[in-house]
């Protein structure tokens, strides 16, 4: 605690003499740049704590300097961490422009590959770029730019940093077989995600009645309308790990699990690609991947390759992806399946595309429901999850929760290596208790005060923690 009214009396200080009282322009930027007086780096990695990022960057800035600048074309007041893959954040620091430029492409994975593979990724160019326009909408008093564009710096150099300082993964980076101990520094972020089984609606009510929950369907859609948790169908761990695995004999219908119901109904699962830390973190927990061995354990997961016409297998490179192909399967009366990150939100959540609301659920796991326990409740109401989504979690009542990873190149630039772990202090401890978005915990070795959710109502910081181990199990000690 002590260290956070540090880093904000800092911050206050520095408020106070500054010269500039105005988000920092790309004019400005470019100024800075030209005089050698500009502080700049770049973050990879994961997406689910983009919002808490942003919000530790911000920690250091001087008040009303901050902008935030987008390669979308979108005029909304769209906060930090539903702004697309590429972003950047910039303001001033004592008075001084400083930029981070924020990837999150494909994951987790990449908060290290390119420091252990030469992996190229894209961020936004320079961000005194002349395609950076004003956008209509405006972020909680930040200047927001839209149409900044971007740039593959090992391909096409721009002049402004060529390569992320390090980022945040959902996971270890063992968890993708990798050693990163000669490219940079791991630690933990000091924050937990929880993730959760999410399935199209027919499906979803197709498990009610399978499980008899409600005697038919029109029964299921009439008395459950709200999608409550507590009538919520369930998938055992033991039916999704014979789903994911590869070779398993579960992948000819849904009958194994439906009865008659599924006879002759194809499964759709619908994965993230290798490098998504949604994928790691569902490896890990089903098929002890790659944290066992033996002939039960250390199961390979099932690619597109292993696809036929009764279980078709898509990689999807984003968690907006998945949530597509859910509503698309859904209206197609098909029966789909998916791991989504509990960040990820089917009552607000908006198909941009074809401009409707996303249409899949989540399902009880092993009788425990990632949204159940919250007492807020909806305009019927009933306790329906809407804000919080980590409760069970929290408890111990829930598994599938997962502790994120901050890395620091050994490459990296100065103000990135300062930077980081300045985030990742925010991470585990943020100044506000309230930022701390669906779905996301806090680990209990971060320090944090936090003790309520937004409305005073939920827990914040859980109550174990697996010790920066994601193959270990929970540990409860308060």
């Amino acid at each position: 605690m002590q260290v956070k009214q540090l880093i904000l009396a800092v911050a206050a200080t520095m408020a106070a003499g500054s010269v500039l009282a105005a988000p920092v322009t790309p004019a400005q930027i470019g100024q800075a740049r030209s005089t050698n007086n500009l502080q700049e780096t770049w973050i990879s990695g994961a997406s689910a704590p983009t919002f808490n990022i942003f919000r530790g960057f911000e920690l250091g800035c001087d008040a009303n300097s901050v902008s935030i600048f987008t390669s979308t074309n979108s005029d909304s007041a769209v906060r930090p961490g539903s702004l697309g893959n590429t972003a950047a954040y910039a303001c001033t620091r004592g008075g001084r422009v400083s930029v981070v430029y924020h990837t999150v492409t494909d994951g987790s994975l990449n908060a290290y590959a390119p420091h252990v593979s030469g992996t190229q990724l894209q961020r936004l160019r320079r961000l005194e770029n002349a395609n950076c326009a004003v956008s209509g909408g405006v972020f909680a008093g930040h200047a927001n730019y839209k149409n900044c564009g971007t740039v593959t710096p090992g391909a096409t150099p721009d002049g402004a940093v060529a390569k992320p300082a390090g980022g945040f993964s959902d996971v270890e980076a063992s968890l993708f077989d990798l050693d990163v101990s000669a490219a940079g520094t791991e630690s933990e972020a000091y924050v937990g995600q929880t993730f959760g089984i999410a399935v199209s609606i027919p499906l979803y009510r197709a498990l009610q009645v399978a499980q008899g929950i409600y005697a038919t369907v029109a029964a299921a859609n009439s008395a459950d309308a709200a999608f409550r948790p507590a009538v919520a169908p369930n998938i055992t761990s033991a039916q999704y790990t014979s789903i994911i695995a590869q070779g398993s004999g579960y992948q000819t219908d849904w009958s194994p699990i439906l009865g008659n119901a599924g006879v002759g109904k194809a499964i759709y699962l619908e994965r993230r690609v290798a490098s998504s830390g949604t994928q790691a973190s569902s490896n890990a927990h089903f098929l002890k991947n790659p944290c066992s061995t033996g002939a039960v354990a250390n199961l390979t997961p099932a690619g597109r390759g292993d696809s036929s016409a009764s279980f078709v297998v898509t990689e999807h490179s984003g968690s907006g992806n998945v949530k597509t192909a859910l509503t698309t399967r859904g209206d197609a009366n098909a029966f789909a399946i998916a791991v989504l990150s509990l960040e990820n939100n089917w009552r607000t959540d908006e198909l941009v595309a074809n401009n409707t609301n996303s249409k899949y659920r989540y399902v009880k796991l092993d009788n425990v429901h990632p949204e159940a326990g919250t007492v807020d409740v909806n305009a019927n109401g009933v306790a329906d999850g809407v804000d919080f989504a980590r409760e069970t979690a929290i408890n111990g009542a829930y598994p599938f929760h997962m502790e994120l990873r901050s890395f620091v190149a050994n490459t990296a630039d100065a103000f990135g290596a300062a930077l980081i772990p300045e985030i990742t202090a925010a991470l585990g401890n943020p100044a506000n208790c309230s930022d701390v978005p669906r779905g996301l915990t806090l680990n209990p070795l971060g320090g944090s005060s936090c003790s309520t959710g937004a409305d005073g109502e939920l827990a914040v910081v859980a109550k174990g923690t697996r010790f920066g181990n994601n193959c270990a199990p929970q540990q409860l000690f308060f």
